[in-house]
């Protein structure tokens, strides 16, 4: 008993080591210092992934609206009127026919 109040006036007054210094003490406290580095670097590493994984997903957006814009032009750029207006194709003279081409259906 008398030596868990020793202990307990040593934490107290901040003397937690005592006037001797165990080197099991020791152990314990290199130990604490270890976890607590750990501790840190982990929470460290984890916040870092976190700002990564946000701006990765900025750039994903980013790149999927550039996506639609152009899948969009790409799809009005492909219509025939669109094609039939081109300055190249006007120029070598074709010209678009008054009526579709016939479809060829081949029955199995």
């Amino acid at each position: 008993m008398a030596n868990f109040l020793k202990t307990g006036k040593n934490i107290l007054t901040g003397n937690w080591l005592g006037s001797e210094i165990n080197t099991s003490k020791m152990y314990y406290l290199f130990f604490v210092v270890v976890l607590v580095v750990f501790l840190i670097y982990n929470r460290y590493r984890a916040e870092e992934i976190l700002i990564l994984n946000r701006k990765l997903q900025d750039e994903v957006d980013i790149l999927h609206s550039k996506y639609t814009k152009i899948e969009t032009k790409l799809i009005v750029l492909g219509t025939e009127r669109k094609v039939a207006e081109d300055s190249t194709i006007i120029n070598s003279g074709l010209k678009l026919p008054p009526k579709p081409p016939k479809q060829i259906i081949i029955e199995k």
